[in-house]
C-alpha cells in the first residue's frame, strides 16, 4: 500500500488560513474601535487620590463643625509668645482638654503642618473618616497619634479630625524651623 503525499497538505494550509483571517479579523475590530473613538475624550479610571475625594460619608463637605458656644478657649505658649485658640465640643478635643495644661515638642511636616506625638491617642469615636484641614485649624491626626498645627493648605486626608482652631496669626507657628516646645493650657 502506498501512500500518496501531497506537496500541499490541507490540514495544516486550512489551519494557517484560518489563524491568519482571524488575526486579520481581530486587527480590523481593533482599529475599528481606535478609529470610532477619535475625537471622543475616554474617561481616565480613577485614582484611589481621586476616590477619596469623591462625595462620600467622610467628604470633607460634611465636616464635624462645633455649634455655637460649644468650644473652650485655650492658650498655646511657645516660649515669651501666647497663641490664642480653642477647642471644640468633640471626643477627641474633649479627650485633649482632659489632658491639659499639657506640653508638647511639635517638629514641621511638609511645610504645612507642626505636628506633636501624644499617647495614649485621643478617642475618634463620632467623627468622619477624615477631614480637609485649613490653615490655623487645629487637628488629630489618628493613624500616627498626633495633634497638629495647620498653618498651610493639606488637603483631604483619611484620619483626619479637626477639633479646634487657632484665633490669631498663624504666623508664630509656621516659622518655627526647628522643632520647639508648647505648652497647651485652659485660657481661664
Amino acid at each position: 500500500m502506498s501512500t500518496a503525499t501531497s506537496p500541499h497538505p490541507r490540514r495544516p494550509r486550512a489551519s494557517a488560513t484560518l489563524t491568519a483571517s482571524a488575526a486579520a479579523v481581530t486587527a480590523a475590530l481593533m482599529l475599528s474601535g481606535a478609529c470610532s473613538s477619535v475625537g471622543t475624550p475616554r474617561a481616565a479610571p480613577e485614582s484611589p487620590v481621586n476616590q477619596s475625594n469623591s462625595l462620600s460619608p467622610t467628604s470633607p463637605r460634611e465636616s464635624v463643625m462645633p455649634e455655637a458656644n460649644s468650644s473652650t478657649p485655650i492658650r498655646i505658649v511657645i516660649g515669651e509668645t501666647v497663641v490664642t485658640g480653642e477647642l471644640w465640643d468633640n471626643a477627641p478635643g474633649r479627650a485633649l482638654l482632659q489632658r491639659l495644661p499639657l506640653t508638647v515638642t511639635f517638629s514641621d511636616l511638609n511645610s504645612v503642618e507642626k505636628t506633636a506625638r501624644l499617647d495614649p491617642p485621643l478617642p475618634m469615636s463620632g467623627m468622619p473618616d477624615g477631614d480637609d484641614p485649613q490653615p490655623r485649624d487645629i487637628g488629630w491626626y489618628a493613624p500616627t497619634g498626633d495633634v497638629v498645627l495647620y498653618y498651610g493648605d493639606v488637603g483631604y486626608w483619611p484620619g483626619i479630625a479637626r477639633i479646634g482652631r487657632i484665633g490669631d496669626d498663624i504666623d508664630v507657628i509656621a516659622t518655627h524651623d526647628d522643632d520647639f516646645t508648647a505648652t497647651i493650657q485652659p485660657a481661664t
